[in-house]
């Protein structure tokens, strides 16, 4: 791209740029180099083919002053009681007695993402802003460890915050790991957040994250996974907060054996619009995926699901299988659905499906026959819907506290009229 060709600079782009030169972390040659970077790449838009449905260039257009205090805690809702837990809340974090075999310590914000597609503006950008980053060494002498990322933006004032988490599991660890953001409502908070996984040998984590921010905040966030051999991860998402959220997940297997769950629930109304856009990298032969995702679009909110399995050459006995499916509500509401298979192996069992549709008329007549008024008969539906999904959760308590969860969200919508 020539000079000529390259897009002028957004409103939301100068209040990036402008934000960072005002700031300390201007004077650090690391992080100039990475917000140099950002500035020549840009916010991604339409042009980038991840970013088609999700036009940041046009969307962001308000950028808060960077954090650079403590946030008040209270008023959370989301707790994960069992576990050791760590608390970033504004510009500071603190953490609580962690497990033997457990350690935390510092992460230099601008080291590169465990993968090379993770690399994109958003990681530059993560690089240059990063208030917290760190690193979760798990050992397997620690057993089953249980860790809660509290990331808690709860302040009175609009604030713009990056974070960055590395975990990584050794040879034959385990690990739950709880990831959660609350933000006030009204603020117009700008979060981007970058997580990282990393299984050695025969390492086993389950991950399970919930995006609750405010109203009217941007939440930004990149899960970024390499399995080795005879690892297992799993990760589920409940999306239901945010004007404007995106979720991506970069996952390869490096090694021959492993095997994925990722799945996610998107619940979206008024005018959000979330996405989730996921690339799975078999690089090597005898692994397995499943990516299972239900999205609940009401109102004018727009929802995207796009999902790339990439299948290398040599990476044979390949078993992946996708699925979308997508509920509209609202003739105004909008899905975006784009499912993507990428095989240049022969030896495979790949398939994807991705749906959209309404409630089912006459499953709604049979619930309302029954005495259901109708609100709790597309209640009881819609519930159903989405236990689909929530069914990769494998610890019943948290399921059920993130069904709660999706149940108060479908409690405060308004039930269809009757055609």
């Amino acid at each position: 791209m020539t000079a000529l060709d390259a897009p002028a600079r957004t409103q939301g782009e100068d209040a990036l740029l402008s934000a960072f030169t005002a700031s300390a972390r201007a004077h650090e040659p690391a992080r100039a180099a990475a917000m140099a970077r950002f500035a020549a790449l840009g916010l991604p838009g339409r042009r980038d083919e991840p970013w088609h449905y999700t036009d940041l260039r046009s969307l962001l257009k308000i950028v808060p002053s960077m954090a650079d205090a403590p946030a008040q805690e209270s008023g959370a809702r989301f707790a994960f009681e069992a576990g050791a837990r760590i608390v970033f809340s504004g510009a500071h974090s603190s953490a609580s007695a962690l497990p033997p075999g457990v350690s935390l310590r510092a992460l230099a914000p601008d080291s590169a993402p465990l993968l090379r597609e993770a690399d994109d503006a958003l990681a530059a950008l993560n690089a240059a802003l990063a208030t917290q980053a760190c690193e979760i060494v798990v050992a397997k002498e620690a057993g089953a460890v249980s860790l809660h990322l509290a990331f808690r933006d709860l302040q009175d004032a609009a604030a713009m915050l990056a974070r960055r988490v590395r975990v990584r599991l050794e040879p034959g660890a385990q690990a739950l790991i709880v990831e959660s953001h609350e933000s006030r409502d009204g603020l117009a908070h700008l979060a981007n957040a970058l997580v990282e996984f990393e299984l050695a040998e025969g390492a086993q984590a389950s991950h399970v994250r919930l995006d609750a921010a405010g109203d009217t905040a941007t939440s930004l966030s990149t899960l970024c996974v390499r399995a080795h051999a005879r690892a297992r991860f799993s990760t589920f998402t409940l999306a239901m907060g945010a004007r404007l959220a995106r979720h991506q997940i970069f996952l390869r297997f490096d090694g021959e054996n492993a095997q994925a769950q990722v799945s996610g629930v998107t619940l979206l109304r008024g005018k959000q619009h979330g996405d989730t856009t996921l690339s799975i990298d078999h690089a090597t032969p005898h692994c397995e995926s499943r990516e299972t995702f239900r999205s609940v679009v009401d109102g004018e909110a727009t929802g995207v699901f796009q999902g790339r399995i990439r299948v290398a050459q040599h990476a044979q006995k390949t078993d992946a299988r996708m699925s979308s499916r997508a509920l509209l509500l609202s003739p105004d509401a909008t899905m975006n659905n784009k499912p993507e298979l990428e095989i240049f192996a022969d030896d495979v069992k790949c398939a994807h499906g991705a749906t959209c549709g309404e409630l089912d008329d006459d499953l709604l007549f049979y619930l309302m026959a029954r005495g259901l008024p109708r609100a709790e008969a597309e209640a009881l539906l819609l519930q159903a819907f989405v236990a689909e999904a929530m069914e990769a959760v494998a610890d019943e308590a948290l399921r059920e506290t993130l069904m709660s969860a999706a149940r108060d969200w479908l409690a405060r919508r308004a039930p269809r009229k009757a055609a």
